[in-house]
């Protein structure tokens, strides 16, 4: 069996998930009539947990779901969009009338207390058990007051809210493994921020938009980004006003696509890493300022669920309230993988199963040094997207080729942060929650990531990629390889004919020099 088919096989049983018998999990049982809120319940992490909740805890009580009116859909419409996502054809085999467990709460995390009405606080106070705070914006360039309003304040805001619950047993919060990356060593501690909560909050909401906008590099000091340094502050909101709750917080690294659960190599953005995968295997992206050699700091979206879940249960049961548990989710500690590992597996078995949508052939290049990528960006990048906009004006098309590298090269600004640096990381709190589990809740919510396989992860790595994001049916996978094939031998003679070139040039100025 070649490694398509292996990918084909491995995505077909996909979805057919096997059980421990669920009385014999502990977690399951603590979640019995349990009453959950979960904010950023539509985003990547949040479907995948209302997914796994309701899966592995048949007989938890309600999950709210805070959610927000967008683009013309209200929160009603937006849900019944969500329950049509892929990954609840599993749970829907399961339990097909799951969303009689689900309850909407129509709110905005960007707005004070969080856009809530009164009744539906009264409803909170009164009812909610558990809260996931995963709710977040996750734009890297976002504004620092639309990034405070909603990262910073929203989780205040929340933690205030909490104190009043009357039933209240755990609060996860949410927070990234970057959020503190101005420190080389990450331990599962509060770092202090150069600036508090509070204070953030009262200067974003007393100082004029444009001035802050103005003053962001100032404010944000050595951060990367604004999203990193408010997912810092907001650390700092749990550790002030999280003092006396049952509160954790959980620090993904770079989430990923899921490995088995529901569904493998699920996942619904393009963020980070996901993005430069697509970005190579469609042939769009041909040059990265990422450094080969250092950590690539991921772990699958599944796993982080799980961890979360684990975390909640230990929270409650050791009704921890004095000291926070900080769980610093990470893979280089107990299954290093490097960027060149990563993206090696990716091509290895990307290249049989290539998107029909492929403008060219993988031809990726990691660039340690930022001079070099910036002069390849050039070359690779915007001269073919300029000659390739030159002809669809001449055939009275719309030019969109330099429009399409420009946000690419706006996509790798942003993340080459972390494909440049590595910092080392402890997790230590991770690792004993995971050792205090039994073996059924093992079994149940997976996630030590030493236990992760890397190889057997990319084996529908990539073709869950052309399924969930690329959307391409899988009818269209022998056209694809044949696409796939001409672009290589396209590929070929052109770096062969550019090779020759060079050459020839190289000669002709050595006899030129010589004869002179």
């Amino acid at each position: 069996m070649n490694r398509g088919e292996e990918s084909l096989r491995l995505m077909r049983e996909s979805g057919e998930i096997k059980w421990c018998p669920r009385e014999k999990s502990q977690i399951a049982e603590f979640y019995k009539e349990k009453n959950v809120l979960v904010t950023g319940a539509t985003g990547f992490l949040g479907k995948l947990l209302v997914e796994k909740l309701l899966r592995a805890c048949p007989d938890l009580g309600t999950i709210y779901i805070l959610v927000r009116p967008k683009k013309g859909e209200d929160e009603h419409s937006r849900v019944d969009k969500l329950y049509s996502d892929p990954i609840f054809g599993p749970l829907t085999k399961l339990f097909p009338k799951f969303q009689h467990k689900i309850s909407i709460i129509k709110g905005d995390v960007s707005l004070p207390d969080l856009g809530l009405s009164p009744s539906s606080k009264s409803l909170i106070y009164e009812k909610i058990n558990v809260i996931f705070h995963i709710a977040a914006t996750v734009r890297f360039d976002e504004k620092i007051t639309v990034a405070t309003a909603i990262n910073v304040r929203g989780t205040r805001d929340l933690l205030n809210m909490a104190k009043k619950c009357q039933n209240l047993q755990s609060f996860v919060h949410v927070s990234t493994a970057y959020a503190n990356c101005v420190q080389d060593e990450i331990d599962e501690v509060f770092y202090k921020m150069p600036i508090s909560a509070h204070d953030l909050i009262e200067l974003v909401e007393t100082k004029p938009e444009a001035t802050l906008i103005e003053q962001t590099s100032r404010i944000i000091q050595n951060w990367p980004n604004t999203y990193t340094f408010t997912k810092g502050v907001a650390e700092d909101a749990v550790k002030n006003f999280g003092k006396g709750l049952p509160v954790c917080v959980v620090r993904p690294a770079i989430v990923i696509a899921t490995y088995k659960e529901p569904l493998r190599s699920w996942i619904d953005n393009l963020y980070g890493a996901t993005g430069i995968v697509v970005g190579a295997g469609t042939g769009l992206l041909k040059t990265m300022h990422c450094d080969r050699s250092k950590t690539a700091e991921l772990v699958p979206g599944d796993y982080v669920i799980n961890n979360m879940i684990a975390a909640s249960y230990k929270t409650a049961v050791e009704k921890i309230t004095d000291k926070i548990p900080v769980y610093n989710y990470v893979s280089s500690v107990e299954n290093h993988h490097t960027w060149n590992d990563f993206m090696q597996k990716c091509q290895l078995w990307g290249e049989e199963v290539p998107t029909i949508r492929c403008v060219w052939y993988y031809c990726l290049i990691l660039n340690k040094f930022y001079w070099a990528h910036f002069l390849l960006s050039i070359f690779l990048h915007f001269l073919p997207a300029l000659i390739m906009d030159l002809g669809m004006v001449l055939s009275r098309q719309r030019p969109i080729m330099v429009k399409i590298y420009k946000k690419i090269t706006k996509f790798e600004s942003v993340i080459s942060h972390f494909s440049t640096n590595e910092w080392k990381f402890h997790n230590d709190n991770t690792q004993a929650l995971w050792n205090s589990l039994g073996e059924d809740d093992r079994a149940m919510f997976p996630f030590s990531v030493k236990e992760l396989d890397w190889d057997e992860y990319h084996k529908t790595h990539a073709l869950g990629l052309r399924q969930y994001l690329v959307k391409d049916d899988i009818s269209t996978l022998p056209q694809a390889r044949i696409k796939w094939r001409r672009f290589y031998v396209a590929n070929k003679v052109i770096k062969y004919l550019v090779l020759s070139v060079i050459f020839y040039v190289i000669y002709s100025i050595f006899v030129r020099f010589c004869n002179y």
